[in-house]
């Protein structure tokens, strides 16, 4: 069961980034740290976005691994952390200060994006899979810089997100930064 603060956190923050702006995090607060966790948060982005779901008390809980470089095709793409709760995962390709985290919590995988700054969408595709849907489901969200959107889990096998965001023309869209790193839940 989640803490009151938890879970305020987590509908505040939820709010901001819906809306399309962004969270503000003190500067004392930036510095990595380990937190009370016997892990430490070292990668600067990941641990901004772990410490405005909360930090150790929040959404994504404690580190479980150190901060692990992600490789897409062999050539370097981000970094990852693995937390109690979920992920975080820093994506610059869609920005430079582009973070992606996944959690449960109580039924649910939440999913959260954000910055794509400098660019702007007029939409965003996410899509996940879990083990009750291999093949994947994919929806379609208002744009902006930035998101979250929670899925009733069917199973208790992890939920991996990934996140596009799109232009929208005539001809349909295009999704000129591609599709994020992969975010999920805990197994």
């Amino acid at each position: 069961m989640l803490s009151t603060k938890r879970r305020l956190t987590g509908v505040v923050l939820g709010s901001v980034l819906a809306l399309g702006g962004t969270a503000a995090v003190p500067a004392a607060a930036q510095t990595p740290a380990r937190a009370g966790c016997g892990i430490a948060v070292n990668e600067p982005h990941i641990y901004q976005r772990w410490n405005a779901l909360g930090g150790a008390g929040g959404w994504l809980g404690c580190p479980t691994t150190g901060t692990r470089d992600v490789y897409l095709n062999g050539a370097y793409a981000g970094k990852r952390q693995y937390f109690t709760y979920g992920t975080a995962t820093w994506s610059p390709r869609q920005g430079s200060n582009m973070v992606v985290a996944a959690w449960e919590d109580r039924g649910y995988a939440y999913f959260n994006w954000g910055t794509t700054a400098p660019y702007r969408y007029d939409s965003f595709l996410v899509r996940w899979t879990s083990a009750s849907d291999p093949g994947g489901t994919q929806r379609e969200f208002g744009g902006g810089t930035s998101g979250r959107i929670r899925v009733q889990e069917r199973n208790t096998g992890a939920y991996v997100f990934v996140v596009e965001g799109c232009d929208i023309g005539t001809f349909g869209h295009t999704c000129r930064q591609g599709w994020t790193l992969k975010a999920s839940t805990p197994n």
